[in-house]
């Protein structure tokens, strides 16, 4: 049932309420993974270097942990377990440009938590479109358990005709509501989503005539990063952000030390001299004074020895808290053991595997999603499931002399060309249409020789009985 201008802007108005809460954690994690959060504090009274320094001392690592999760994330098919080609619900994917777009899902769920994508109706065919829970926020009446959300709010800053101006859209199971929340104003306070300023132009805004989406459902599928019993949603970044901030704290510590104590900082007791001539002094390598009361001395430079050593420490905790390889968060850990380097190795790809799990369900159900909005029955198949690329460190070398061994055992090559890495799922195709290509013409060749080989036994029986 259609919701009435009533109904529709007290729900804009509950379900932004609900996104301004979440905003609010997932702002300071976007700031965060930006860099433009996490410096260490300086006195308000600090030289301007000192202030500098402090901003230098940004080592953000937190991309690096997102990114060595995302880019062992891919899925190169959908179809059964014993189906020879994908399932017809791969064109949809393929339409939708999905082998580029996918990372636009990884990426935010990794960060946040969770990231959404809206299944709705098209002129030619099913629209997938990818957004981050910065830009939707759905309701659940059972968030644990629940396939689909009873509602879903959208927004965005649309940019047309060079005019910014704030729109939205609000799902149901049977309509998407647009809403025009007027042009993007100039004061920071009215442009802030979360403040109350802002709150008061929700009740003004234009709302257009509702557009069936075509699904019997809310078409919004979630993408769940983790999750516990207690349905706490986690992310990769959120825990790290203490980590994070202690390393620049170090970081900045040690640029202090390089900057103001890794020379032999000069005294000089008996004397003072104008600025000019201290500064002259200081460039000098050997110094003469008329007064013999003055004296000269100068203290042993600092060792940044500790400091560095005290930041391989904190980045080896962060890589085992986020369990990922050290070398990815520092590719100089060459004091680190091969065995180690590979139990971390296997580590992130045990975690990369739940992700797999939890995502490719979740693109599963875009896929019945889509069959359910055009009508196809094929698009909703049961026994069909993604298929991810093999991103696991292994030897080429070593690959393809396994695949050789199972072919020379009787297995056919075409069934083991998925396990080359590398490879992408058109590539898998050529190859294996090339194969049976091959043997068709064989079988050609020997029949135009009249050496046809023997069938099996149990066809030369059924042809006997024929």
């Amino acid at each position: 049932m259609m919701l009435s201008d009533e109904d529709l802007r007290q729900l804009v108005a509950d379900m932004w309420l609900l996104r301004r809460s979440e905003r609010a954690v997932l702002d300071t994690i976007y700031e965060y993974m930006i860099g433009n959060r996490g410096y260490p504090s300086v006195p308000d009274a600090a030289e301007q270097e000192i202030v500098d320094l402090a901003r230098l001392s940004l080592k953000n690592v937190l991309p690096l942990v997102r990114d060595a999760f995302a880019q062992n994330l891919c899925v190169i098919g959908y179809r059964s377990a014993l189906a020879k080609e994908n399932a017809p619900g791969w064109q949809v994917w393929q339409e939708n440009r999905m082998d580029a777009r996918q990372v636009e899902v990884y990426r935010p769920a990794i960060t946040y938590g969770a990231a959404y994508v809206a299944v709705t109706q098209a002129e030619d065919g099913v629209r997938w479109r990818p957004r981050s829970p910065r830009q939707m926020t759905a309701i659940y009446e059972d968030p644990q358990s629940d396939e689909w959300p009873q509602f879903a709010f959208e927004m965005w800053v649309d940019t047309s005709f060079a005019k910014p101006r704030r729109k939205a859209l609000v799902y149901d199971d049977e309509f998407m509501y647009p809403i025009d929340l007027g042009e993007v104003p100039a004061s920071t306070a009215l442009m802030d989503p979360n403040t109350i300023e802002f709150a008061r132009t929700m009740g003004q805004f234009e709302s257009g005539e509702p557009v069936p989406h075509g699904a019997e459902v809310c078409p919004v599928v979630r993408f769940i990063n983790a999750r516990d019993a207690d349905d706490v949603i986690v992310g990769e970044i959120e825990p790290l952000l203490v980590l994070q901030r202690a390393l620049n704290s170090v970081n900045f510590d040690s640029l202090i030390v390089s900057r103001f104590g890794a020379f032999p900082q000069k005294v000089i007791t008996g004397w003072s001299g104008s600025a000019d001539e201290v500064l002259m002094a200081s460039a000098r390598r050997v110094w003469a004074f008329d007064d013999t009361d003055v004296k000269t001395s100068s203290f042993a430079p600092a060792d940044l020895g500790q400091y560095d050593q005290k930041l391989v420490e904190m980045l080896e905790f962060i890589a085992t808290v986020a369990q990922v390889s050290p070398s990815k968060l520092n590719p100089k850990l060459s004091h680190v053991s091969a065995d180690a380097l590979a139990s971390a190795e296997a580590n992130e790809q045990r975690k990369t595997e739940q992700k797999r799990d939890s995502f490719g369900e979740s693109w599963e159900q875009c896929f019945r999603l889509s069959g359910m909005i055009t009508g196809d029955s094929a698009l909703d198949d049961d026994s069909a499931e993604v298929v991810w690329r093999d991103t696991e460190a292994r030897s080429f070398a070593a690959v393809v002399d396994g695949v050789q061994k199972l072919a020379a055992s009787g297995i056919p090559i075409e069934e083991l060309v998925d396990m080359i890495p590398g490879v992408s799922q058109q590539k898998i195709q050529a190859i294996k249409d090339g194969v049976r290509r091959n043997q068709v013409n064989g079988l050609m060749a020997a029949l135009q020789r009249g050496t046809m080989p023997n069938p099996p036994e149990t066809q030369q029986d059924a042809i006997v009985t024929r």
